[in-house]
């Protein structure tokens, strides 16, 4: 698993250094991944490039299930806040919705409970604290991509909590 992780990581990198120093090669991948990419993106490193690198730091330092679930956060939370939060009018912390802040971590706990119900976690508050702690993480205004940090983040969280 690591090292196919490493390898995908490795290759997106690559590739990330390659189109953005070569515009028509990037023109070509903002053509054929356009309906995948942010705005944003199309000039910088994709979310899913900090996702698989997030993954490969995760698995390396993070007990298996820890890593598991602190990348299931991100991969389902982020998308259920951006989808909540785009629709719902109200206040903004840096652009986003506090109310996709609580989609995110009402499927971060969804997510939690289906990981121990299948015994893939064990049953300790600290994997729900770490669904909040995911949450937050991608809710403040972090220079760093939040399909980086908050997987690092959360699963350094549980990680300590299982230690209480």
């Amino acid at each position: 698993m690591v090292g196919l992780t490493a390898t995908l990581a490795g290759l997106s990198i690559v590739f990330e250094i390659t189109r953005l120093r070569l515009p028509n090669l990037n023109r070509q991948a903002i053509r054929w991944l356009s309906p995948l990419m942010k705005t944003s993106e199309r000039q910088s490193v994709t979310g899913a490039t900090y996702l698989i690198v997030a993954s490969l730091i995760a698995f390396l330092a993070f007990d298996k299930p820890v890593a598991i679930a602190a990348l299931l956060f991100i991969s389902l939370g982020d998308p259920a806040a951006a989808l909540v939060g785009s629709r719902m009018p109200g206040p903004r912390i840096a652009g986003k919705s506090p109310l996709g802040s609580a989609a995110f971590v009402v499927v971060g706990l969804a997510t939690t409970s289906v990981l121990m119900a299948v015994d893939v976690v064990e049953r300790h508050w600290a994997i729900g604290a770490g669904a909040a702690v995911a949450a937050v993480v991608e809710l403040l205004p972090i220079p760093l991509d939040d399909n980086l940090t908050a997987p690092l983040v959360s699963g350094a969280a549980i990680t300590l909590l299982l230690m209480l």
